[in-house]
């Protein structure tokens, strides 16, 4: 099969964590595997219970990149 770009392997991690330097150590414990150009998001999420008046805030956290398949 010939293709006229290279072949790219995408990664992606992706978890939820409590709290800001959580997210920033996942993140970085994670950089590394995802190349050159990693793209990184932290967002805030609210966990919402009938059960309780509290609703605490979580973080999203996704780290992704891509790199060229080695031939």
């Amino acid at each position: 099969m010939s293709t006229r770009t290279p072949v790219e392997i995408t990664t992606r991690y992706a978890t939820t964590v409590d709290d800001l330097p959580a997210a920033w150590a996942f993140v970085m414990d994670k950089l590394d595997a995802v190349g050159p150009d990693p793209s990184v998001n932290i967002g805030p999420v609210w966990v919402i219970s009938s059960d309780s008046d509290d609703t605490p805030r979580h973080f999203e956290v996704v780290v992704s990149g891509m790199v060229e398949e080695d031939k």
